[in-house]
């Protein structure tokens, strides 16, 4: 056969196989639209020319999710966005086939209220599950806020629910939501207390209180977390003295993320016995430091704990803290505002089975780091935390800047570490390349507990 032949041959032979890899045409329909579902429907829209089976296909997917970003063009006004956005939207409801929507996402800030409140309450109905809504209205280039339909905090079939931006949830109806398990409310008006009430089988809850402008704030005088919550991340960032209670009385809680700038007058917990992860955001006020030690104790049993830079600086304020026994705490991440051995021996005598310990020195200034020597607050521990000799693996220390007190804390760790399998001392950048090259000769000799222990110094 001649050579020519063969090649061609060979061709044919290459594509035939190359069209039986093609596996994606032999997916049944169903198993297509679950892929389409998880795009945004202008995309998935767009595989309709990829041949006549996908042309009808993307009407088929119970999952709508529209975004106003795509029709945004430099040459394009507002009003050209604004008509752009709205035709595509409504050419999709009249063409989408399935006569129930299972999911609807929009993120939207050029249409007026009419036309989303009409979005929306043609999404909403006996087969809805999640709803995703981040709106915000534009009038004379000002952001307004916008209502939403009453049927979306009445909806029995919702089990997901995101609100956020521009949203106005003050003047709301009874809420009943009886099968809502995931809520994320990140809106500046919203009196949640109202919305939480009505979400008795709650599990999930992202609550953002944000700063409200020009004092159009909403009064709630206390939050109640549902008692049913197992996830709860909880962020404050107004200032303001608005809020007089706050009860997390959720003894199913797994995780919790609390960032709390406000002021706090009365906090109340319960004990979180399921706890895996913690992490505490608070911000260093008075009001705050009475009832710290009754959070710290409500988290002693769980097994991860987060501590930034704010509520470290409380526990440094607080008179004489007691800390309770974390029993089951095993690993810890701290931010500091300097180096205090002493009060991180402190802390860790009440970690007795902790593995991993990663401390983050925040403090700044380069002048200070190299010309002014930072008090030691270290003593020898009358008693070697149990922890450091039988259970410490991993202790990072990032920041270092080789103060007295540091250099004491890390000594003592790689001495008493009997089990340390790596110690990993990350020095300030703020230093100086010869400061820098004296750090590392120093640490490298320092006599250690562990004969296996990986020193890395950077």
């Amino acid at each position: 056969m001649p050579k020519q032949n063969q090649r061609n041959l060979s061709g044919k032979v290459a594509i035939k196989r190359t069209r039986k890899i093609d596996r994606i045409s032999s997916l049944p329909d169903s198993l297509l639209c679950h892929i389409l579902s998880f795009l945004p429907t202008i995309e998935a829209k767009a595989t309709g020319i990829l041949s006549r089976r996908w042309r009808h296909l993307w009407k088929e997917v119970p999952v709508l999710y529209f975004e106003d970003e795509p029709f945004y063009r430099l040459e394009f006004s507002d009003d050209e966005v604004e008509e752009g956005f709205v035709d595509f939207v409504d050419n999709v409801v009249a063409q989408h086939k399935v006569p129930h929507v299972e999911k609807f996402k929009l993120e939207c800030s050029v249409c007026g209220e009419d036309t989303l409140t009409r979005w929306i309450s043609s999404a909403v109905g006996p087969h809805l599950k999640e709803l995703d809504l981040c709106l915000c209205i534009y009038r004379d280039d000002y952001p307004e806020t916008c209502d939403l339909p009453q049927s979306v905090f009445t909806c029995a079939s919702l089990e997901s629910l995101a609100l956020k931006y521009r949203i106005y949830l003050d003047s709301l109806p009874d809420v009943c939501l009886p099968s809502l398990k995931n809520l994320e409310l990140d809106t500046i008006y919203v009196n949640p207390e109202k919305v939480l009430s009505g979400c008795p089988v709650l599990e999930n809850l992202k609550l953002i209180l944000e700063a409200f402008p020009l004092g159009r704030g909403i009064n709630y005088p206390a939050i109640h977390m549902p008692h049913s919550l197992k996830r709860l991340t909880f962020a404050d960032k107004s200032p303001e003295d608005s809020l007089k209670l706050l009860e997390i009385d959720t003894p199913s809680l797994e995780y919790l993320d609390i960032k709390l700038w406000g002021h706090y007058l009365n906090v109340l917990f319960s004990h979180f016995t399921n706890m895996v992860k913690a992490q505490l955001d608070i911000y260093p006020q008075d009001k705050h430091l009475c009832w710290i030690p009754e959070l710290l104790k409500a988290l002693r049993s769980t097994e991860r704990l987060v501590l930034k830079l704010d509520t470290t600086k409380c526990l440094l304020r607080a008179p004489a803290l007691d800390y309770p026994e974390f029993c089951r705490l095993h690993n810890l991440v701290i931010d500091i505002p300097c180096s205090n051995s002493a009060f991180l021996i402190n802390l860790i005598q009440h970690c007795p089975i902790l593995q991993v310990l990663i401390i983050y020195n925040q403090k700044g200034g380069y002048f200070r780091s190299e010309e002014h020597s930072e008090p030691s607050s270290w003593t020898p521990p009358a008693h070697d935390p149990i922890c450091v000799t039988s259970n410490l693996l991993i202790l990072g220390f990032s920041g270092y800047r080789d103060s007295a007190d540091e250099h004491a804390f890390i000594a003592y760790i790689l001495q008493k570490g009997l089990v340390l399998a790596l110690m990993k001392v990350l020095i300030n950048g703020e230093l100086r390349p010869k400061k820098t090259y004296t750090i590392r000769k120093k640490l490298s000799t320092l006599p250690r507990g562990s004969k296996t222990v990986d020193l890395i110094i950077k």
